[in-house]
């Protein structure tokens, strides 16, 4: 995961904070609980791309000739299929 908890935590107020603020929300459980949730929300979303990551390395793995032979990047591998399984999966990236 590239945030930490307690960055996600900020986020998360900050989006609520925001929200409130713009009155494009309105609250039907305390602010604790929607904070909670928000935040919640947000880790699962980082550790289901984490889990993806670690899938498309392991596809990757098996191609390790053909990246140091040159005749694949790397980088470009590794975004295709990280986008065609989080497509097949639906998962917004």
């Amino acid at each position: 995961m590239r945030l930490s908890k307690e960055q996600v935590e900020k986020i998360s107020k900050s989006i609520l904070n925001t929200l409130k603020a713009k009155e494009l929300i309105i609250l039907k459980a305390n602010e604790e609980t929607v904070l909670h949730r928000i935040t919640d929300i947000f880790l699962n979303d980082l550790k289901a791309e984490d889990e993806l990551d670690r899938e498309v390395e392991e596809i990757i793995k098996g191609h390790t000739k053909e990246i140091e032979a040159g005749r694949m990047d790397y980088r470009k591998m590794f975004s295709l299929i990280k986008g065609k399984l989080a497509k097949e999966r639906s998962i917004v990236l």
